[in-house]
């Protein structure tokens, strides 16, 4: 028995989908007469080691992106409109779950196509579509490479809900190929602690060998001292902390009053990671804006540690990765990739999609440029000003290239 989620207009949000996926690239680095970059008045071809603020509807700019960057994102993590009065992307779509679904399928699609077969989607929602979008994305991805589900805890308390207080959100997670994603990490906190050893940020272990298994008595000494390996575990064991020894991984530390001395590892803390706990608490994302005087304009930005977590959770090892955003909004993304790259001097890169939809602020007339005294600037323009920002305090010498996508 199978089962599958139908919806009006399914087939034709799918065959659109494919239609965008088949086309080939020309000579010129851009898919035939459809969607390609321009940059002042001319056409443009993003480079892959390049930061990059695409203003524009997501779905060209999605399908342009698929001449230089197919297969090439690690990282994809978006926050789409939710199914709600105010969803601004798909205003002219109608408020019901058929139009999100159709809204969604082709870009999910075309994001699936710039995906390294590691690579990995995060799809950040609310409980509004967050049942629609898991059967969404099992049918785009594939249930086996489902990855699980994350809980963003953003709110402690409070608020005057009828029946309970909502305080978190969903990131749904699939790979490419999920077999290949590998795990999600992050820093290794206790029970080590972080020593400056020759001027660089070490994580110290001093609990790595232990004489036995169980429960010790009070004032006991659990740790194996370097003397008493070849009595307790054998000359195989002593070979292997010896190797360790030579490499640097391991070292020796004097312990005790009897002068003997425990096997201590040594990690680089930017290298030093444990597994990704399924809920993350990340409380708000106003502050981050009001930290780089843009407070007061958008009305929920996603906090940078969240972002940050969730980007160095799959690039932890692979500082180069890409991470593209296609809902970009107030440009989280682009300064959660800066703080990641700021931890481990990385050179990650960001790609941003935004459209350049007017910003109904009020605080955002005086912040943020816009074409006439009447009208509101676009958000498109805050994310290119939050990036500016961010960049002097995470990377004063970042460097990203705001493209513009036609379809002509």
């Amino acid at each position: 028995m199978s089962t599958a989620l139908n919806w009006t207009g399914k087939d034709a949000a799918f065959a659109l989908g494919r239609r965008l996926i088949s086309g080939d690239a020309d000579a010129s680095g851009h898919l035939g007469d459809g969607p390609h970059f321009i940059r002042d008045g001319d056409t443009y071809v993003p480079g892959v080691d390049e930061n990059l603020l695409v203003v524009g509807d997501n779905l060209p700019g999605l399908t342009g992106l698929l001449a230089t960057h197919r297969r090439r994102v690690k990282v994809v993590y978006i926050d789409p409109p939710y199914n709600t009065g105010n969803a601004l992307a798909y205003k002219d779509h109608g408020h019901d779950h058929a139009s999100w679904l159709n809204f969604m399928t082709p870009r999910l699609m075309l994001a699936r196509e710039l995906m390294r077969d590691d690579g990995v989607i995060f799809i950040h929602l609310d409980d509004g579509e967050s049942a629609w979008a898991q059967l969404l994305g099992h049918e785009i991805f594939g249930e086996d490479n489902s990855l699980g589900t994350l809980i963003h805890q953003r709110a402690k308390g409070g608020g005057n809900s009828p029946s309970f207080v909502r305080g978190h959100d969903y990131v749904h997670v699939w790979g490419r190929v999920g077999g290949q994603a590998g795990a999600f990490l992050t820093e290794k906190k206790a029970p080590a602690k972080l020593e400056i050893i020759d001027g660089r940020r070490m994580l110290v272990e001093t609990d790595v060998l232990r004489a036995g298994f169980g429960r010790y008595a009070r004032g006991q000494e659990r740790r194996l001292m370097y003397e008493d390996i070849l009595e307790v575990k054998g000359a195989k064991k002593l070979a292997e902390v010896d190797a360790k020894l030579g490499t640097g991984e391991y070292v020796l530390r004097q312990w005790g009053a009897q002068g003997k001395h425990a096997v201590v590892r040594v990690t680089p803390a930017e290298k030093a990671s444990s597994k990704l706990y399924s809920i993350i608490k990340a409380l708000g994302g106003q502050n981050d804006l009001e930290d780089l005087g843009l407070g007061g304009i958008f009305s929920y930005p996603k906090p940078v540690d969240l972002v940050k977590t969730l980007v160095a959770s799959q690039t932890f090892f692979d500082p180069e990765a890409i991470v593209l955003d296609f809902f970009a909004g107030s440009g989280t993304t682009a300064q959660a990739v800066m703080a990641a790259n700021q931890r481990d001097e990385g050179s990650r890169k960001f790609i941003l999609v935004q459209t350049p939809e007017p910003l109904l602020s009020k605080n955002a007339r005086s912040l943020v440029d816009a074409d006439s005294e009447d009208g509101f600037p676009e958000i498109s323009r805050l994310t290119a000003e939050r990036i500016r920002r961010a960049s002097k305090r995470h990377d004063p010498e970042l460097h990203f290239t705001e493209i513009a996508v036609t379809e002509q």
